[in-house]
């Protein structure tokens, strides 16, 4: 009977991790006889900033761009260009999908700031793109 009793309750753990799926968390109450999952979701970021603004924001920090990628640099880095200045974006095949970056399309990016060390440029890490 305890064997069938620690199935049950693994299986209920193994269900609730395969529920919770990326980005969310699961809190085992300490009787076990309960999940609680929590999401959390990140800030919505509405302002625009401009690549002038970059070097002074912080790492990791999420940012919203509007512009032009300009070039590609190849190994998922671009060269993006709003009217202040140039920065490079690295945009992963996954979030990139199907779309076709063309030079002359206003595009609209979300990412995060990855900022530079030992003189490396400041990077944004798209995670979302789309054309305006």
């Amino acid at each position: 009977m305890k064997k069938i009793y620690s199935i049950a309750i693994l299986s209920v753990f193994v269900a609730g991790s395969a529920v919770a799926g990326p980005g969310m968390y699961n809190n085992h109450n300490k009787d076990m006889n309960t999940v609680t999952i929590t999401t959390f979701v990140e800030p919505v970021v509405d302002e625009i900033v401009t690549v002038e603004q970059i070097p002074m924001m912080r790492d990791n920090q999420n940012v919203v761009m509007t512009g032009y990628v300009v070039e590609n640099l190849g190994d998922e880095m671009y060269v993006f260009q709003d009217s202040t200045g140039t920065i490079h974006v690295e945009i992963e095949p996954v979030v990139l999908g199907e779309m076709m970056l063309v030079p002359n399309t206003k595009m609209k990016i979300k990412g995060e700031i990855d900022k530079g060390s030992d003189g490396e440029p400041d990077v944004i890490e798209v995670d979302y793109i789309t054309t305006m």
